[in-house]
């Protein structure tokens, strides 16, 4: 209510009304005519008797061109003689004369007028101008037709009593309505960043694009130009009422979660027909065009601030009621100033719809603060529940890890059991079977008993030699293997020559897939004691590089294959069996000098790795 009742500059104070003229009639003669002189206009007999404030709209319809008001003031001796002239209110431009004499001047008095319709003036001149008697002051006003063109009541007094007038009024309708403009704009520009930078709040876009149209809307109170021309941009201004109006009735609707799709459309559809009707009726009719036009939509926006107020109560929401109050009260002084501009209030009140801009600003900062803030401790909870989710899923794992661990362990012990016993089954196991089959039929001679339990011994030594997890070194597994087979080759009178070249490390091979390689050179030199009746054994180990492998034969000078060499036992199978699981070529063909066996491995450096089922 303080607000409503801004102070009117136009009535002064106790100390002007005792010592200053308060100017209230005057004779007022119109003209198109731009060069017309003062006086002439004084002694112009179509002149008009009318007090002050004078409006065209009421006394002048449908007029546009310049207004002369001719004022005579008689000086009281008692008085102090005045030297400035305070207008509180004139539109749009005008020029001031004493006696004749030009005092001051606002804007041009021709063409596209400035913008000073809601600008308080204040003309300083000289004392010496004045009579003793009778004055003539006169003031030429140039403006719009059906734009409140016209001039209010006016203070003739000394400059150290109406400065103070003066700035009080420049503060309220320029200097205070342009901080308010600013501070609405940058709050409307806040409001969009916020919420283009949070999809989540995409429903404050409509209350940012209100504000922004509000601030744009508020410039022509301090700005003395326009960008645009003068009837153009008083039909776009007053069509961004409607614009308003929609978008705000927008964000109310999203607000409170209303399912109203039906008003959303016409609301649309409102603002676009507002701007098409504002638009083509023209300029001169403006003001009383648009305020018929929102007539329609100020009980929609009031209806929908109250309803904002009720669902804020209910949901114990400041930010609701915060901003429910600052837009009833927007409205209400909407409701004010439109009155105002229509004549229905006084003409010289102060307009102060557009000081809602810093309440809207203030609304704006604790809508992006409260959902800020809001945002940030549902950061904070969330990065609570997942660190905590973490350290549960960390310990899971770890559990699991370790139990996979343990299986692993078990499963590498489990798999190295079976196959220790696999070898000792195809190795030891299967030559104690033959031995102990061969004794059911005759009695075994001490040099066949010496010849399982050799073997026997020597599949045993093969079976620790694989446990050694350094038994990676193919010459070195030779090396043992020639160590223990010598002297039962020796004993059979055999020779054998060693020929190892040095070898790159064989690469991807298992312990267990070198004690395969080594099995199949145990069962080559097994069955040329055996069966090959020879007198030299040569094994050979070389590299070559272009291929990228390493070779290795064994050659014997034996009796050679049997013609039926699968009724001869099993140990040419299980050299293909083992050769083939290893990956490594394996073949044979005449040995030494044309004469017995020779077997022919071809172990590539790095292991070979079986190719996916098709």
């Amino acid at each position: 209510m303080g607000t409503f009742h801004a102070p009117l500059h136009v009535l002064g104070n106790e100390q002007l009304k005792q010592s200053a003229y308060f100017l209230t009639q005057a004779d007022v003669s119109y003209t198109q005519n731009t060069g017309a002189k003062p006086l002439n206009m004084a002694a112009n007999p179509q002149r008009l008797q009318l007090p002050l404030p004078d409006s065209w709209d009421q006394s002048k319809p449908d007029f546009e061109g310049h207004a002369w008001y001719n004022i005579r003031v008689n000086l009281d001796p008692h008085r102090p003689l005045p030297n400035a002239l305070f207008i509180p209110r004139l539109v749009m431009n005008a020029h001031v004369y004493i006696n004749g004499h030009w005092v001051g001047g606002e804007g041009a008095m021709h063409g596209e007028l400035a913008r000073n319709w809601n600008r308080p003036f204040l003309f300083q001149f000289s004392p010496s101008l004045l009579n003793a008697g009778e004055n003539l002051i006169q003031v030429q006003v140039a403006g719009y037709n059906n734009y409140r063109s016209g001039l209010g009541r006016m203070w003739l007094a000394e400059s150290t009593l109406l400065e103070p007038l003066h700035k009080s009024a420049y503060r309220w309708q320029i200097t205070g309505s342009m901080l308010a403009t600013l501070v609405a704009f940058g709050s409307g520009l806040l409001i969009l960043v916020f919420s283009r930078a949070f999809p989540a709040e995409r429903g404050l876009v409509y209350l940012g694009l209100a504000v922004m149209v509000f601030a744009i809307r508020n410039t022509g109170y301090f700005l003395d130009w326009a960008p645009l021309p003068h009837a153009l941009w008083a039909q776009t201004v007053h069509s961004l009422h409607a614009w308003f109006a929609c978008l705000y009735c927008q964000f109310l609707i999203r607000y409170m979660r209303l399912e109203w799709r039906a008003m959303r459309t016409a609301l649309w559809a409102y603002a676009l027909v507002v701007s098409l009707l504002t638009f083509g009726a023209g300029s001169e009719t403006i003001l009383q065009f648009t305020f018929a036009l929102l007539l329609p939509v100020l009980p929609l926006v009031l209806c929908l601030n109250l309803m904002l107020l009720v669902y804020a109560w209910k949901q114990e929401d400041c930010e609701g009621m915060l901003l429910g109050f600052t837009s009833l009260l927007f409205v209400l002084l909407s409701i004010r100033d439109l009155s105002i501009m229509i004549g229905m209030l006084p003409n010289e009140s102060v307009l102060l719809s557009q000081y809602t801009g810093i309440l809207l600003f203030i609304c704006g900062a604790w809508i992006i603060f409260g959902r800020f803030r809001d945002m940030m401790g549902q950061l904070t909870q969330s990065n609570e529940f997942l660190n905590s989710e973490l350290a549960q899923r960390e310990q899971q794992l770890f559990r699991q890890f370790n139990l996979l661990r343990k299986v692993e362990q078990q499963r590498a012990k489990d798999d190295e059991r079976r196959r220790i016993m696999q070898d000792i089954h195809d190795g030891v196991g299967s030559s104690l079977v033959s031995a102990l089959n061969l004794s059911e039929v005759r009695t075994l001679q001490p040099e066949e008993m010496r010849d399982v339990l050799q073997d026997c011994l020597d599949d045993l030594r093969m079976a620790i030699d694989s446990l050694d997890p350094q038994s990676d070194d193919l010459l070195a597994l030779l090396g043992n293997f020639r160590w223990r087979y010598e002297r039962r080759l020796k004993t059979s009178g055999i020779t054998l020559h060693w020929q190892v070249q040095d070898i790159p490390k064989l690469e991807g091979y298992t312990s267990r897939d070198l004690f395969d390689l080594l099995r199949i050179v145990q069962e080559v030199f097994a069955n040329a004691l055996k069966h090959a009746k020879a007198s030299t054994i040569e094994l050979k180990v070389t590299w070559s590089e272009e291929r990228n492998v390493v070779l290795l034969s064994i050659c014997d000078n034996g009796v050679g294959m049997p013609k039926n060499p699968l009724n001869q036992g099993r140990g040419l199978a299980h050299m293909k069996i083992r050769a083939k699981a290893i990956l490594v070529d394996l073949y044979w063909q005449s040995g030494l000098e044309g004469k017995g066996v020779g077997v022919y491995l071809t172990i590539p450096k790095v292991r070979q790795r079986e190719a996916a089922p098709q």
